[in-house]
C-alpha cells in the first residue's frame, strides 16, 4: 500500500509538459520515485546517527547534504520538467556521498572511490549520451577534489571504527552497484516490452489498412511492408524486403521511384509519385499466373528523428489507382477525339469553301454571260466553250457530293458491296485507259504491270474500280511533267497486291500518320497547289476495309509514293471498320516479286 501511494505521489509530481508522452512520463516517474525513497531513507536515519555520534562534524554535514540533494532534484524536476538539470543535481549528491565516505576512509587511497564509477553508469538508466557525459564530468570533478584535498592534507587519518566498518561500506557500495544494474536491466526490459507491444499494435493496425505501407532505410531498401502487399503487389510482405519492391517497379518508372524516396528522405514535406508495378497473382487461376501492370500512387514522408542508416527513414503509403488512370486516359482520348472532330469540321468548312465555291462561281458567271447575250454577240464557239466549262464544273460538284455521300455511308456502316468474281487484270487495264488522257495532258508516263496467271477476286467491281481510279488520280495529280506512274497487279500467296507507284513530290514523314483522315491534305486549304477535297484516300481506306483488305503507304519527299492494296482471294467476310493504313517514311520499293512481268505502256 505504501509503495502504491508513493507511485501515485510520484505520478502527481510529474510536470505537465511531459504527461502526454508515455515514455518520457515513465522516466520522470522512476526518477522521482527513486529519489524520494533515497532521500527519505537517508534523512530518516539522520536523527538516530546524530544521537549515536552526539556531535555534528564535517562528515555528518556532508552526508546530510547528500541526502537532501535528491529531494531538491525532485523539486526542480516537478517545477521545471528539466530532467537533465535534476539528474545533474542527483549525480552531484551521489558523488558527494562517495567522496564523503572516501574522505574518512583514507582519502585518495580509499577503495570506496571506485564507487564514483556508478555515477555515469546510473545516468544511463535515465537518459542518453548527454546524461552520461554530464554525470561523468561530475564524477571526475569529485575525484579531482579528493586528490587535491589529499595533497593539501585536508583529510585526517581514518578513525579506528571506520577501519572496522570498511567491509560493511564495501558491501554497501556493491549493493548500490547491484541495485543500479538491476534498475537498468528492468528499465531495458520494460522499454523493450513496450516497444514490442507498440510494434505489434502498429503492425496489426497497418495489416488492416487497404493501402500498401512500406518503411524504407536510407538506401531505399524496404525494411517493413504490411499485409496489403498481397493484394496490391501480388507478393508476401517478406518478398518486398530489401530490393523486392524496387524490382517490381516498371523499369521506365524506377528513376522516378528512387527520386521520390530521396526527396522525401532529405526534404521537410511529403513527396507524391505515380508509377507502374508488375503484379503477379499469388493464387494460380485456371489460366495460370498472368502478370499484369498496375498503377500505384505513392505518398512518401520522412520519419522525424531517423538518423540511423539501419532504421526506417522514409514511410510510404501506396494505393491502387489503375482504374482512375484508365478513366483519365479515357477522358484524354475523348478530349483528343473531340479536338480531332473539331479539326475535321474546320477542314471540312475550308474544303467546302474552296472546292464548292470555285465551280459554283464558274457556273453562275458563265451562265449569266450566256443568259445576258441577247444581241448574239457571242459566236457559236464561245457558247460551246462556256457550256463546256459549266458542264465540267457541274460534274466536279457532283463528284464532291458523291464522295461526301460515300464517306458518310462508310463511316455510318450503311454502305454495302456486292461480291462477284471479277478479273483484276481487266479492271486495271480499263482504269489505265480512263486515266490515259489526263496523264498524257500532264506529260506523265502511265504504265501498268500485270503478273502472270492472275486469279479472279471476289469483290464489288464498282467499288474496286473507284479505289484504283482514286489512287491513279492522286498519283497523276502529284507527279510533275516528265514523271512516271505505275499500276502493278501481282499475286502474293493468297492475296492480290495492287499497287500504284509514282515519282511525284512525295509525302513528309510528319504527314504520314494522318493519311486517310477525312479532308486532310499535306498542305492547308488555301496554300496548296493542287485541287482536291482530301477525301480520296479516305474513301479508298473505307472500300478496302469493306473487302477485308489492307492498305499501306511508302513515301519520301522528292522521291515519290507507293500505295499498296492487298486483297484476299475470296471467302473473306465483309468488315464494318475501314482498313488501317500502315505508313513507312522511306523511299518506295520499285521492284516486283514476279517472274517475267508483262510491262505495257498506256
Amino acid at each position: 500500500m505504501a509503495m502504491a501511494a508513493l507511485r501515485t505521489q510520484a505520478a502527481a509530481l510529474v510536470h505537465a509538459s511531459v504527461r502526454a508522452d508515455s515514455c518520457e512520463r515513465g522516466r520522470h516517474e522512476r526518477f522521482i520515485l527513486s529519489r524520494l525513497l533515497v532521500g527519505a531513507f537517508a534523512l530518516g536515519l539522520a536523527p538516530a546517527y546524530l544521537a549515536w555520534r552526539g556531535a555534528l562534524g564535517a562528515f555528518e554535514a556532508a552526508m546530510v547534504v547528500a541526502a537532501a540533494l535528491p529531494l531538491l532534484a525532485v523539486f526542480i524536476l516537478s517545477r521545471s520538467g528539466r530532467l537533465d538539470i535534476a539528474h545533474a543535481v542527483s549525480a552531484a549528491a551521489l558523488s558527494l556521498f562517495v567522496v564523503s565516505l572516501a574522505a574518512v576512509t583514507g582519502g585518495a587511497s580509499s577503495p570506496l572511490l571506485a564507487g564514483l564509477a556508478i555515477v555515469p553508469v546510473e545516468a544511463a538508466s535515465f537518459g542518453g549520451r548527454k546524461f552520461v557525459f554530464r554525470a561523468g564530468v561530475v564524477a571526475v570533478t569529485a575525484l579531482l577534489a579528493v586528490v587535491v584535498g589529499g595533497e593539501v592534507g585536508a583529510f585526517a587519518a581514518p578513525a579506528a571504527w571506520m577501519q572496522q566498518a570498511m567491509p560493511l561500506l564495501v558491501v554497501g557500495a556493491l549493493v548500490q552497484a547491484l541495485v543500479v544494474t538491476a534498475l537498468m536491466l528492468r528499465r531495458r526490459d520494460a522499454e523493450l516490452g513496450e516497444y514490442r507491444a507498440s510494434d505489434e499494435r502498429t503492425r496489426a493496425l497497418l495489416d488492416h489498412v487497404g493501402d500498401l505501407v512500406t518503411w524504407h532505410d536510407a538506401d531505399g531498401a524496404v525494411v517493413f511492408a504490411n499485409a496489403a502487399a498481397r493484394t496490391l503487389a501480388g507478393a508476401e510482405p517478406r518478398d518486398l524486403m530489401g530490393r523486392g519492391l524496387f524490382e517490381r517497379v516498371h523499369i521506365a518508372d524506377r528513376p522516378l521511384f528512387l527520386k521520390a524516396l530521396s526527396d522525401a528522405a532529405h526534404g521537410d514535406t511529403g513527396v507524391s509519385a505515380c508509377f507502374r508495378t508488375l503484379f503477379v497473382p499469388l493464387e494460380e487461376s485456371g489460366q495460370g499466373r498472368v502478370p499484369v501492370s498496375r498503377w500505384l500512387e505513392m505518398q512518401a514522408h520522412r520519419v522525424e528523428g531517423a538518423q540511423d542508416r539501419k532504421g526506417a527513414t522514409v514511410v510510404c503509403v501506396m494505393r491502387d489507382v489503375t482504374e482512375r488512370r484508365a478513366q483519365d486516359e479515357e477522358l484524354a482520348r475523348g478530349h483528343a477525339e473531340a479536338l480531332k472532330a473539331n479539326d475535321i469540321k474546320a477542314r471540312f468548312l475550308a474544303t467546302v469553301s474552296h472546292e464548292l465555291r470555285t465551280p459554283l462561281n464558274a457556273i453562275i458567271g458563265f451562265s449569266e454571260m450566256l443568259s445576258m447575250d441577247e444581241a448574239g454577240r457571242l459566236d457559236v464557239a464561245k457558247r460551246a466553250e462556256y457550256a463546256g466549262i459549266i458542264h465540267a464544273s457541274g460534274n466536279h460538284l457532283l463528284d464532291v457530293v458523291n464522295t461526301l455521300l460515300d464517306i458518310s455511308k462508310i463511316e455510318s456502316g450503311a454502305m454495302s458491296i456486292e461480291r462477284d468474281p471479277l478479273d483484276v487484270a481487266a479492271l486495271a487495264k480499263d482504269c489505265c485507259a480512263l486515266m490515259a488522257l489526263r496523264a498524257e495532258t500532264g506529260g506523265i508516263a502511265l504504265e501498268h504491270v500485270l503478273g502472270p496467271a492472275l486469279p479472279q477476286v471476289e469483290g464489288d467491281r464498282r467499288a474496286l474500280k473507284q479505289v484504283v481510279l482514286n489512287l491513279l488520280s492522286n498519283a497523276i495529280k502529284f507527279t510533275p511533267a516528265g514523271g512516271r506512274v505505275t499500276l502493278a497487279v501481282v499475286r502474293d500467296g493468297d492475296v492480290i497486291d495492287l499497287s500504284v507507284s509514282d515519282t511525284g513530290i512525295g509525302i513528309a514523314a510528319a504527314d504520314l500518320p494522318r493519311l486517310g483522315d477525312p479532308f486532310f491534305q499535306a498542305k492547308g486549304s488555301y496554300d496548296r497547289s493542287h485541287e482536291g477535297t482530301g477525301l480520296g484516300l479516305s474513301v479508298v481506306r473505307g472500300l478496302v476495309g469493306l473487302h477485308g483488305g489492307r492498305l499501306s503507304v511508302e513515301s519520301a519527299p522528292g522521291v515519290g509514293t507507293r500505295v499498296s492494296v492487298r486483297l484476299p482471294l475470296g471467302g473473306t467476310e465483309t468488315v464494318e471498320q475501314p482498313a488501317k493504313i500502315v505508313t513507312f517514311a522511306r523511299a518506295p520499293r520499285r521492284g516486283l516479286d514476279t517472274k517475267e512481268p508483262l510491262r505495257l505502256t498506256a
